[in-house]
């Protein structure tokens, strides 16, 4: 049992340099007005290609911080999607210790890539036209309305003429226009003044002005750029090594073996249930997956669908911090489905 939490410790540990730059760097980006998303890098058309690219390097840190940024909308779901199914964790590191494995890394490699380079672009195609779609409806919904409010303000200038002609008090109607048009800047400005940076975030993220004293530039720094950045690694970290140690216990009771032995004898089964197996956050489900493929207890199917949805710590990182559920549900679905799916055509091709 004293392993578990060992294993449970030095996976976490192996994810908090990631995590932590991470971080650090959002901090930075976000408070400059020339950060990432401005450029377009994140969300660029080149992002579900780097996703794939980092995704492949045996790391689960790149799922968790790909999640980090997700949650965080700085990268798109496509490049999410690409990372996720990219993620090798333990698969590469096994498979390249043996000669078996070796030969057949290749093929599960191979339909890795591809797969995550087809789904991540399909879903960035689809986000770009919805969001084509949402600003044609934006705009056109200002069109009508500002058409609505040219009649109405039309109609209104022609009742006010004729009352002036009536009542002959053109000056008391100019004062009455001028005192409401001040009084409408008024209430504009109190809006604007409810969207300061101090009244949303709180004065100890407020940017000192060019008066204030050494210590206080001191306390934004570390407020800004240390202590929150801190605090959020901190917490998301316990909340992974909490994940880690609460599926530890769960495979070190199951037992490798049986798990393994149950998934080998499922026949065209196989895909769906090492999808399933594969959606555990925890590098314990790529460890068994792959040394079931590579001992010919698991067919070519069964464990592409497998390590194609399992993103390791991922998915616990996406549970917790990105909102709302429905989105996170979608995801975890749709990698699922996606995943199984492409397993059960490989097997049903005789692989």
């Amino acid at each position: 049992m004293g392993e578990v939490f060992l294993d449970a410790f030095l996976d976490t540990l192996k994810v908090l340099p990631f995590l932590l730059i991470m971080n650090f760097l959002i901090e930075l980006l976000e408070y400059k007005s020339d950060g990432l998303n401005a450029r377009g890098i994140l969300k660029g058309g080149l992002a579900p290609l780097i996703g794939t690219g980092v995704g492949v390097v045996p790391q689960c840190g790149f799922s968790v911080v790909a999640t980090e940024l997700y949650a965080k909308r700085k990268i798109a779901l496509g490049t999410l999607l690409a990372v996720y199914i990219a993620t090798s964790d333990e698969a590469l590191p096994i498979m390249l210790s043996s000669y078996a494995g070796v030969t057949k890394l290749l093929p599960v490699l191979i339909i890795k890539v591809c797969f995550a380079l087809i789904v991540g672009y399909a879903a960035f195609a689809v986000e770009k036209l919805a969001a084509k779609n949402s600003r044609s409806k934006h705009e056109n919904a200002q069109t009508c309305t500002q058409y609505t409010t040219t009649k109405i303000e039309t109609h209104e200038h022609a009742q006010e003429r004729e009352a002036e002609h009536a009542h002959g008090n053109d000056d008391a109607q100019e004062q009455e226009h001028a005192h409401g048009h001040k009084h409408e800047h008024s209430e504009g400005r109190v809006h604007i003044h409810g969207c300061h940076r101090h009244d949303l975030c709180g004065e100890e993220y407020a940017e000192p002005d060019e008066h204030a004293t050494r210590s206080q530039k001191a306390k934004f720094v570390w407020n800004r750029y240390l202590k929150h950045p801190l605090t959020h690694t901190a917490t998301v970290i316990l909340y992974i090594l909490i994940v880690n140690i609460a599926f530890g216990i769960t495979v070190y009771y199951v037992g490798e073996r049986r798990l393994a032995e149950f998934i080998g004898a499922t026949g065209y089964l196989q895909p769906v249930l090492a999808a399933a197996v594969g959606l555990i956050p925890n590098c314990a489900a790529s460890v068994i997956l792959t040394e079931l493929y590579v001992v010919g207890g698991l067919n070519l199917g069964g464990a592409v669908a497998g390590l194609c949805v399992g993103a390791g710590i991922g998915y616990a990182v996406l549970v917790k911090q990105n909102r709302p559920v429905k989105n996170t549900l979608m995801i975890i679905a749709v990698m699922f489905v996606l995943s199984a799916s492409l397993g059960v055509a490989i097997t049903a091709c005789g692989f």
